[in-house]
């Protein structure tokens, strides 16, 4: 019998191969880190202003929408596709009907687990273990084209790293980047957004002139 994946021949009784059972697995794993990192690509949070020292930063400031992100994180996109396959894993199994309900990102990692903790049956008995890896295959490679473009010019250009209080009282520190075609970049931990007027208020903040600019005073 071949792979219904990627129909090599299999050593022995199966539907999927090692290698297309592992690639789901991780794919699987990683899909609900994708549908957080196309959250960023899709802030509709209210715009809000504030003073904060060196650089004027928006605290959850709207991103420039991308449709595919939009798309892939509403009902219908990573959250409904997933939960149909495990719903119909589950029916394959004589099993019950998967409690659904929550927040999308909280439906995304129940439904992946649980394909996940079937992983075993689904590569040695189910018939429809080939349609679930090349669905799985294609909706990674839709979310990794938005969060991982392969065009390099079309990646998040880093601008530097975040000099907004956060917590305690410190430098939040986390990456601010700009991604391709956008005019307003974010902080990839705080969600505070960079409109292009602070670019060179958050360039000199940055430790590197800062500690240059203290050194200088001492001497």
């Amino acid at each position: 019998m071949n792979c219904l994946a990627c129909t090599h021949p299999l050593d022995g009784p199966g539907r999927l191969c090692p290698g297309c059972t592992r690639g789901l697995d991780e794919r699987l794993a990683d899909l609900p880190r994708q549908y957080l990192l196309l959250g960023l690509a899709e802030n509709l949070q209210r715009r809000r202003t504030g003073d904060r020292g060196p650089v004027a930063v928006v605290r959850d400031a709207p991103m420039p929408l991308s449709e595919a992100a939009l798309t892939l994180r509403a009902e219908g996109g990573i959250v409904t596709v997933l939960e149909g396959w495990r719903r119909q894993m589950q029916a394959a199994r004589g099993w019950g009907v998967p409690a659904e309900g929550g927040p999308y990102a909280r439906r995304v990692r129940d439904a992946a687990r649980g394909l996940r903790m079937s992983l075993e049956w689904i590569a040695a008995e189910w018939d429809d273990a080939g349609e679930l890896a090349h669905g799985v295959q294609g909706l990674a490679a839709r979310c990794r084209a938005v969060t991982e473009p392969a065009d390099p010019a079309q990646r998040a250009r880093l601008l530097g790293y975040c000099v907004a209080p956060y917590g305690d009282g410190s430098p939040c520190g986390g990456e601010v980047r700009l991604s391709h075609g956008e005019k307003v970049a974010g902080c990839r931990w705080c969600g505070c957004a960079y409109p292009s007027a602070t670019w060179l208020g958050l360039h000199t903040a940055q430790p590197e002139h800062t500690g240059a600019a203290g050194a200088g005073a001492a001497a």
